[in-house]
């Protein structure tokens, strides 16, 4: 079955000039090009679509409120701007409605492949209800600790561009949503940023200050809504787990890029866990509860109670926000690398450091062994480097790692 996609320009010959650049997938795509979002929201209402690509300046409707009705009354179609427009307050109200930002003149390249990524996101999931649900989320809830003290540093006279980035870095909500923004066509940067604090100096204060106190880009979780969960403890395991992913990166003599991403997605890869628990506090925390009595996994009895894991969950909404491949891959099976079918060391890193944190010790290696998936590592020829990656991860959390290091 063909993918459907919806693009939306009141410019004509604009979109006849991606018709023409998008011939070529006529095969995959069933494609439909209309000049206004009213239009667009009737042809919504008689046939679902699995992506939309709209401009932002339009007559009547304009892209931001097209992409608002779209988020609430279509919540599982992927919301694509592509425009112009270089009005930061203008594009500072589609951040919380839309997934990804191109800019116009867009190399038809770079849209067929960020609609071939997202679309093939959708295979990862199967519940169309967790779908719906990850493609509204506009935020991601952080500490209230942190949440607090994020705003109350941003309203000082006094702001510190490295204080901001500092407390950005220590909360998995605020770093993911940060992270969209500066890799974001719109901010046009020459290269990509996999680092909070970095985010925070190539965006500067004042950026950082609309997107926050204007657009409302973070909010608090609700630890009361569910009892079994603690985001604090997340926010630990992620961070260890994110300087020992970086750690064994290291050990193998990665590039400094596959370093940099195999701690974000260290930090990343429990974000599924999450979105389950401030979307499904009671479901979620039944799982916390009965996995011991099931002599299971969560990740295992999250596919009874949600048909996908944290990691799928997670993968998914970070893949829609523009995170890169390898990063995403290494979310989606950090639990099962087994399953996946391609070369990403970032996947082993992230896996081995994950279970290496689980463990009672990092120090202590047979713990960690019943948690490392030993058949990959050995498919993969890598089960002589274990040792030494424990020894690398003791020795680099021994060092008071930071995150503005």
């Amino acid at each position: 079955m063909q993918n459907k996609i919806l693009f939306v320009d009141d410019e004509e010959l604009l979109l006849n000039g991606l018709q023409r650049s998008l011939r070529g997938m006529r095969k995959q795509w069933d494609m439909r090009f209309v000049t206004s979002a009213q239009e667009a929201l009737e042809i919504l209402d008689d046939q679902p679509h699995d992506a939309i690509v709209t401009d932002m300046r339009m007559p009547m409707m304009n892209g931001a409120q097209f992409l608002e009705q779209v988020m609430h009354r279509y919540p599982d179609v992927a919301r694509i701007v592509l425009s112009g427009e270089v009005d930061q307050a203008f594009i500072l109200k589609t951040v919380r409605s839309s997934h990804r930002h191109l800019s116009k003149p867009c190399d038809p390249e770079l849209l067929k492949s960020t609609l071939s990524q997202i679309l093939a996101l959708r295979e990862i999931l199967n519940n169309k209800s967790i779908k719906q649900l990850i493609s509204r989320i506009e935020t991601l809830p952080s500490l209230p600790s942190l949440y607090l003290e994020i705003i109350e540093e941003l309203q000082s006279p006094n702001t510190s561009f490295k204080k901001v980035g500092e407390i950005i870095g220590k909360d998995l909500g605020m770093a993911a949503k940060i992270l969209q923004m500066v890799n974001s066509a719109f901010f046009g940067l020459c290269r990509r940023i996999a680092n909070p604090p970095e985010a925070v100096s190539f965006l500067g204060v004042e950026t950082v200050k609309s997107l926050v106190l204007s657009a409302k880009i973070f909010s608090q979780f609700n630890q009361s809504s569910i009892n079994a969960f603690s985001l604090e403890d997340l926010w630990n395991h992620s961070m260890t787990t994110g300087f020992c992913a970086k750690a064994v990166a290291a050990s193998e003599d990665l590039s400094k890029t596959e370093v940099d991403d195999s701690f974000m997605a260290g930090i990343l890869h429990d974000l599924g866990k999450l979105v389950l628990a401030q979307n499904f506090p009671e479901n979620y925390s039944a799982v916390i509860s009965n996995a011991p009595e099931n002599n299971c996994t969560e990740w295992e009895l999250e596919y009874d109670y949600f048909g996908a894991t944290h990691a799928e969950i997670g993968a998914y909404l970070m893949g829609l926000w523009g995170m890169q491949d390898s990063i995403v891959e290494a979310i989606a099976f950090h639990q099962c690398p087994g399953n996946f079918r391609g070369e990403n060391k970032i996947v082993t890193a992230v896996h081995v450091a994950n279970a290496l944190e689980h463990s009672p010790a990092i120090s202590e290696l047979n713990e960690a062994s019943v948690l490392i998936d030993m058949p990959y590592l050995s498919d993969q020829n890598l089960l002589d480097r274990l040792s030494e990656w424990q020894k690398a991860c003791t020795k680099f959390l021994g060092k008071g790692e930071n995150l503005d290091e």
